[in-house]
């Protein structure tokens, strides 16, 4: 008999969507697809660069566990410096990527049956890491602003209580929390005794204002925070795979034990891509951003003249559109107005309910500008449709 428990994890929802776009695709037809979770342009050249001439040396070994020295130093004081958030380098384990990095976090935090909070609507694989890791994820709902606040924390809150996963930037959202916001919940979780992850990997992907790390709050909240990080949004790595964790000296010492086991130390390569994005940062980041936010600014003046309701994204590069109201006797759910939408319209969205809402589809703006006008125009044509 096979794994119980990997049978246990959910498959995901949207591999029948893709296959449906590739199968489009082979026939040749255009498909306007915003479904992708990393962005369309080049990583910088400079990291390129940088990566090419170590390599050429000939050289490429293991590294500590945690990561190289540099590397971690660097990490640290980025926080220190950019996010505000009081640490050195022992309290950094460069990971391959921020998924790593999560799950690596909830082993060295929970145990057996534990239940970790994780307010909807969620990143797909928060709900899985936490059944790989034999912790009980607890699902929340959102108050008026799309976000979690005390009065949610104190309704599902009991003597199981060990974590809460806080995505921010949200994905699938882009919601972003306030100075505010983030201080009534750091100063809960101080008064509960409950851990803080928090997933950061879309911080610099703010659009509005200034990203704050829960972290930065106070340094209460900070002994209970693991900060999680990583290159593959803000600096189109993705495919580096490469994350870190931010924490207390103890609980770094247990993940960086656990990571030994398992992958000893992320790509070298992608360790020296990392260093390199941190500390030689050009224009060109700057540059991506500014038209991440320049496409968002487009997505939410077309769908203001489509009178459709949506969440404002903040952050990120994805926007959170309701659909519900378009459900009738052949279209019951998110996932089969998807198919609706790419069979007939060509245009592919990701349902809501894989991120645990079935009122929404996601969309994201990691595309041209091009394909978004184009794709846009498509969904005009599903709404008038749909009246008529």
């Amino acid at each position: 008999m096979l794994s119980n428990k990997i049978n246990s994890i959910n498959p995901s929802l949207t591999l029948e969507l893709s296959a449906k776009i590739n199968k489009l695709k082979k026939e040749g037809i255009k498909v306007y697809n915003f479904t992708v979770g990393e962005p369309d342009f080049k990583t910088p050249r400079y990291i390129i660069d940088k990566t090419l001439e170590y390599l050429d040396n000939g050289i490429v070994r293991y590294t500590d566990t945690s990561g190289i020295p540099d590397l971690r130093e660097e990490i640290s004081l980025k926080l220190n410096k950019c996010n505000h958030i009081r640490c050195d380098k022992d309290s950094i384990v460069v990971s391959t990527g921020a998924k790593q990095a999560i799950v690596n976090s909830l082993f060295a935090l929970t145990n057996p049956n534990d239940e970790v909070l994780i307010p909807s609507p969620y990143w797909l694989s928060y709900p899985e890491m936490c059944k790989l890791t034999d912790c009980k994820p607890i699902i929340l709902p959102y108050n008026e602003n799309f976000k979690v606040d005390v009065d949610i924390l104190n309704q599902y809150k009991n003597s199981n209580t060990k974590c809460l996963i806080l995505n921010n930037p949200s994905n699938p959202t882009g919601v972003i929390y306030s100075e505010e916001e983030l201080l009534s919940i750091g100063n809960w979780a101080v008064e509960n005794n409950v851990y803080i992850i928090s997933d950061e990997i879309y911080e610099r992907l703010s659009y509005d204002k200034e990203f704050i790390s829960i972290g930065s709050l106070s340094d209460e909240i900070n002994e209970i925070t693991i900060t999680i990080n990583g290159f593959s949004k803000a600096y189109a790595m993705t495919g580096f795979r490469l994350g870190y964790s931010c924490s207390t000296k103890e609980v770094s010492k247990l993940i960086k034990r656990l990571q030994g086991h398992i992958t000893s130390n992320a790509n070298t390569l992608s360790q020296i891509a990392g260093l390199t994005a941190l500390k030689d940062e050009s224009d060109e980041v700057e540059k991506m951003i500014g038209e991440f936010k320049s496409r968002r600014d487009y997505i939410v003046s077309k769908l203001e003249e489509f009178d459709i309701e949506y969440i404002y994204p903040a952050g990120a590069f994805y926007i959170f559109i309701k659909i519900d109201q378009f459900y009738n006797s052949t279209i019951n759910n998110s996932l089969e107005l998807c198919n609706e939408l790419l069979s007939k319209y060509n245009v592919a969205f990701v349902p809501g309910i894989v991120f645990g809402d079935d009122k929404y589809i996601r969309m994201s703006y990691a595309t041209s500008i091009e394909d978004i006008k184009q794709g846009l125009e498509n969904l005009q044509n599903f709404i008038v449709d749909q009246k008529i």
